[in-house]
Formats: structure tokens, C-alpha cells, sequence
């Protein structure tokens, strides 16, 4: 047996036989940097909570003075006036549509010329106003400088005349007629040139030809929209009490809340004279409670006229249902007709049980916590700095951010997935060596430029090709607004695929050789083997980038702000596949608009947090549930 030799245990460095080493510092450096990342994470969680969490009673006490003041109460009648409203919209809409779509020629040809004008317009009004608010031109004094003007809107206008827009559904030759009129349009004409008012007379009358087979419609949507119009009154007259004492509700809160800070200001001074001071002007504070007992009392006076206008409502609403027209014949015009009728028997079974809800209101009934948390977690509006009353509901944040989601991955799944396989399975060397940096580049990007490039290059071409008559049956086309759920979907896309081909075709790559040999040694193809055999070993693997590909694109904030829209509204689903056409705001969005213009502090502000709070733990959960894939299918 070889006994140790003392020499070998106190040979090496002074620092080594004190403890130190390099092996232990490199050690300590990284568990540090670990220990650092962990207290970070809970710091934001703290502050997150600390901030948010304030939001819910600050809430309840909202709508407390919301019901207290009686706004509840005149809501329930608002809401039934609201879907009323709404139906008369969508029949308008599809009358518009329905009539519209028969002369969509005719108000093509007009809106191109039109359009044709405005452009020459746009481009020599500046001259031509030079010209026109020149005292030479009406007192003839300084000639040459009005020689000058004209001299340079003749060169302006010839200039103008060469970047007009492309018209195609004008001739050639009154395209001509078009460009002679305003070539030798005078500076002084205010007049539309001849052809424009004559496509424009000619729509007019397209128009009204198509409406007269319409006149009963358009007299069932006169009809429709004037049943309301009583209780549109009567709910006017009540919101003006309300809004009354609801201001004197909050002029005492905030009095109150002012009373309580100097209480608290006058516990901590050390001084005597200053805590005499601020005890005194917190008394001076007291704020004298409110009536709202006699507002009440009025309120509830109108209550018989609210039950028997609802009852009215409903008969006439049911009257009128069976006079609106089968069907249409425009396919647009008819997804709006079929809205409305779906809509018809909800409005008229919530106007049957309105006065039940009136009759077993009390605004004396106690508004729980949990009333705030089901009202963030289920309302449907996001309403900050209204007149009426805020609310914050947490559904058409988040189904803006779902529906962009959905696009997204739509087009990134495939793509991202499509460019790992091949990439991996069937690129030659020099292929990998350049795609492959090319795909990883993009995100190096950053994203306030892919903004910009969607408002200003992919947003206007896509308006621009659903404008396409060949396009007219893709739902939505054309399209309202460049800036939409599809365009901010789109961008998402491209920033995500560079986070699902790098994470896919590592899983890819971690697929033992021996499963590609044993498949090809059977006499598979190389397709077979990439989607029969490589593909599902790695779909663990690829199933995590979709998902760290799914949290990009839920915590992305500057292209949704800047390209989604911004529109704080549920889209209308009515337009089916429409819907991802249109404007909409996300739950990142709000936070970066919002949160610089709200008073520290205050209920919209915390309001805020909670938002960031949901965020934080429905992206967490999609990264950790992405790595508890991740690292499964490494096992």
C-alpha cells in the first residue's frame, strides 16, 4: 500500500493552499450570475404584484360608485338600446352592400377617376392657392411676380400629369378626356372636370335605380331604427341625473383620499407645528357625504316608463322581423343580413328579460372583490377616461393577441418547420452554409423597422391588391384599413421563423444517424426517412420551438403597436374570415400606449400591471412548458 506523501498535499500555488483556485472562482462566477438571474425574477414578480394587485379594490370601489350613482341601473338599458343600435347597423350595412355591389362598376369607374383628380389636385394646390391669394390677381399690381406663380404652376401641372395612378376600368380614350381637361384646366376653376361629374351623376343614378327594389327594405330598417327612438330619450334624460351624482361621489373619494394622505404626513413629521398644520388642513378636507338617496329616489320614478318602452320595444321588434327580405343577392350584403337575423331573437329575448333585471335592481346591494375580478376577467371593453364610467376588461385585449397569434403561426409553422427539414435533410453543403445564416439574420432586425416596413410597404400593397376584382371572394377584400390583424400577423411571422428553424432543426440534428442509416439500409427513400422517420423523433423538439415561437409572438410589442391598428374592440365576426382584416390592440400594445399617460398610482394605471401580470405568466408558462419538451426529448 502506497501511503501518501505529505509534500503532494502542500505542493501548488499560495493561493490554491488558502482555498483559492481558478476552478473554483469560474465556479462561483457562473453560480453568482445564477443566484443573480433568480433574485431579478423575483423582484419582478414582487413588483409586479405590489403594483397590480392594488388594482382590484380600487376597481370594486369604481363599481361601487357605478351602481351607487345609479349608472348600472341606466345600463341595462343602455346595453338593450346598444344591440339595438348594433342590428340597425348591420341592416344598414346590408343594404349599402346589397346596392353598392349591383353598381360596383359604376362606383369603381367613379372612384378611379376621382382618385385620378384628387392626385393632380394634391399635387398643384400649393401653386395654384399661391396664385389664388396673390393681391396681383384680383387689384393687378405686381404682374410679374403672378407671371411668375402661373409660369410655375404650368410646370407643376405638367409634371403632375405624368404621375397620375393607373385607372383601369376607365377607356383609354376618356382617360385622355380626363388628362385634356386638366391640362388645360384654369388655375381659377373650383368645378369637378366634366367626366368626373359625369361617372360621379351616373354612380348617383346606378344607385337609384338599385334602391327602388329595395324602397320595403330600406322602409323595414326605417322602421326598426325608429322603434328605439323613445327609449333612446328616456335613457338620455336618466344618463344626465346619474352623471351627477356620480361626480359627487368622486369629488368625495378623491377628498377623502387627500384627507388620509395628510393624516399619514402628519403621523410621520417630526416637527409640531408641521403636524399641527397638516392635521388641520386634513380636517379642512373632510369631505361632507354626498346624496344620492334623492337622485335615487328620482331615478326610480322613471322605472315604470323604462318597463313599458321595453315591452313596447320587444312587440315592435317582433313585428318587424317577419317583413325583412329572404335573402340578398350580393354575398356580402348577405353575410350582413344573416348577422342580423342571428342577432334578432337575443335582442328581443334580452328585451323580454330586461324588466325583470329592472324590477330586482337595487343600488343598495354590497359589490364584492370578486365582482372586480370576474368584471377584468370577462368584460368586453377597455373604457379609460370616459365620461360615463371606466371599464377594464381583459377579452378584446386578448383576443386581438390570440387572433395575431393564429396568423402568425399560420405562416410560420410551415415555413419555419419546411426550411429546418430541408435545410437538414436535403440542402447540399454550400445550400446549409448560405440559407441557413440568411433565416438566422432576420433577427437581427429590429422590430421598430419591420413596423415601419408594414406601414409603409406591405400594408399599402396589400390594401392595394385586394382591391382586385379576381380577389372580390376572399372574405374581407378589399380591405379598409392597412393597418389590420393580418398585416401585424404577417410581420410576427417573419420575426418568429428565425426562433422556430434554429430550435427545429436542432432537434433534428439531435436525432441519432443510426435511425437515418437503419431506414435508408430498408430501402426508404430520403423523403420517407425525413417524414417518417427524422421528423417524428424530433417532434419533441420541434413541437418546443412552436411553442418558444408562439411566446415571440405573444410578448411582441412594437409591431403590434405600431401595425395592428389599435383599434380596442372585439372584431365583428359577422364577416367571417373578414375579421383577421381588421384593426384590433393586444395586451402589449395597451401597456406601451397607456402606461406613460396615466397618473401614478391610479386605478387605469395599476390596471396596467395586471395586464403585464397576465402576460408575464402566460408567456412564462408557454417558455417552461416549451423547455419541459425540450428537455424530454433530449432524454
Amino acid at each position: 500500500m502506497v501511503s501518501p506523501n505529505p509534500q503532494s498535499e502542500s505542493s501548488g500555488h499560495r493561493f490554491q493552499r488558502r482555498g483559492f483556485s481558478f476552478e473554483r472562482a469560474i465556479r462561483f462566477f457562473f453560480a453568482s450570475n445564477a443566484g443573480l438571474t433568480i433574485f431579478i425574477l423575483l423582484l419582478i414578480i414582487v413588483f409586479l404584484l405590489r403594483e397590480g394587485l392594488g388594482f382590484f379594490p380600487g376597481y370594486r370601489r369604481e363599481l361601487e360608485v357605478y351602481r351607487i350613482a345609479g349608472l348600472e341601473f341606466v345600463d341595462i338599458s343602455r346595453k338593450n338600446l346598444s344591440a339595438h343600435e348594433q342590428v340597425t347597423s348591420l341592416l344598414n350595412r346590408a343594404y349599402q352592400a346589397e346596392i353598392n355591389g349591383k353598381c360596383y362598376n359604376e362606383l369603381l369607374r367613379s372612384q378611379e377617376a376621382s382618385a385620378l383628380y384628387s392626385t393632380f389636385s394634391d399635387q398643384v394646390g400649393p401653386t395654384r392657392d399661391l396664385i389664388l391669394n396673390n393681391p396681383a390677381a384680383a387689384t393687378g399690381g405686381d404682374e410679374g411676380m403672378l407671371a411668375v406663380l402661373r409660369a410655375n404652376y404650368e410646370a407643376q401641372r405638367a409634371k403632375a400629369l405624368t404621375n397620375l395612378p393607373a385607372s383601369p376600368r376607365l377607356s383609354e380614350a376618356e382617360r385622355q378626356e380626363l388628362i385634356d381637361s386638366l391640362r388645360n384646366r384654369p388655375a381659377e376653376a373650383a368645378d369637378e372636370p366634366p367626366l368626373v361629374a359625369k361617372l360621379n351623376a351616373a354612380f348617383a343614378a346606378a344607385r337609384q335605380s338599385h334602391a327602388e327594389p329595395l324602397q320595403k327594405f330600406r322602409e323595414t330598417i326605417d322602421n326598426f331604427e325608429t322603434a328605439g327612438m323613445d327609449l333612446g330619450s328616456i335613457v338620455m334624460e336618466m344618463t344626465e341625473s346619474v352623471t351627477a351624482t356620480k361626480e359627487a361621489l368622486q369629488t368625495a373619494d378623491i377628498l377623502e383620499k387627500d384627507r388620509k394622505t395628510l393624516l399619514a404626513a402628519a403621523a410621520n413629521a417630526k416637527d409640531p407645528i408641521e403636524r399641527e398644520k397638516l392635521i388641520a388642513d386634513a380636517k379642512a378636507a373632510l369631505a361632507e357625504k354626498p346624496d344620492y338617496e334623492g337622485p335615487m329616489a328620482t331615478l326610480m320614478e322613471k322605472k315604470p316608463d323604462c318597463l313599458k318602452l321595453h315591452e313596447q320595444l320587444a312587440t315592435s321588434v317582433g313585428e318587424i322581423f317577419p317583413s325583412l327580405p329572404g335573402s340578398l343577392t350580393q354575398a356580402k350584403a348577405s353575410r350582413y343580413l344573416n348577422a342580423a337575423k342571428s342577432a334578432w331573437p337575443v335582442l328581443i329575448e334580452d328585451l323580454k328579460a330586461t324588466p325583470g333585471k329592472i324590477n330586482s335592481w337595487t343600488h343598495t346591494d354590497p359589490v364584492p372583490l370578486s365582482a372586480a375580478f370576474i368584471s377584468f376577467l370577462t368584460g368586453k371593453s377597455w373604457v379609460t377616461g370616459g365620461e360615463w364610467q371606466d371599464f377594464y376588461g381583459l377579452i378584446p385585449l386578448a383576443v386581438g393577441s390570440l387572433m395575431i397569434a393564429i396568423v402568425a403561426l399560420t405562416i410560420a409553422i410551415p415555413v419555419g418547420i419546411g426550411a429546418a427539414i430541408y435545410v437538414n435533410q436535403f440542402a447540399a453543403p454550400r445550400e446549409q452554409a448560405l440559407v441557413k445564416p440568411v433565416i438566422e439574420f432576420i433577427q437581427a432586425i429590429p422590430s421598430v423597422v419591420l413596423g415601419f416596413l408594414g406601414i409603409m410597404v406591405f400594408g399599402t400593397i396589400l390594401r392595394e391588391i385586394s382591391t382586385l376584382d379576381s380577389l372580390n371572394w376572399i372574405p374581407g377584400f378589399p380591405i379598409d384599413e392597412r393597418l389590420n390583424i393580418f398585416t401585424a400577423g404577417c410581420l410576427l411571422a417573419l420575426m418568429s421563423v428565425p426562433t422556430i428553424f434554429s430550435l427545429a432543426e436542432d432537434a433534428l440534428n439531435n436525432v441519432p444517424a443510426a435511425y437515418a442509416e437503419a431506414s435508408e439500409a430498408l430501402g426508404a427513400s430520403r423523403l420517407q426517412t425525413a417524414f417518417r422517420v427524422m421528423v417524428p423523433a424530433a417532434f419533441s423538439g420541434i413541437l418546443a420551438a412552436v411553442l418558444l415561437g408562439l411566446g415571440r409572438v405573444i410578448g411582441e410589442t412594437m409591431v403590434v403597436l405600431l401595425v395592428a391598428g389599435n383599434r380596442i374592440k372585439i372584431p365583428d365576426f359577422s364577416e367571417g374570415l373578414g375579421a383577421f382584416f381588421q384593426p384590433s390592440h393586444t395586451l402589449t400594445g395597451i401597456i406601451a400606449q397607456e402606461l406613460g399617460e396615466v397618473p401614478l398610482g391610479s386605478v387605469h394605471y395599476r390596471a396596467l400591471f395586471v395586464i403585464g401580470i397576465t402576460l408575464f405568466v402566460t408567456v412564462l408558462g408557454i417558455n417552461a412548458t416549451a423547455h419541459h419538451v425540450l428537455t424530454r426529448s433530449k432524454k
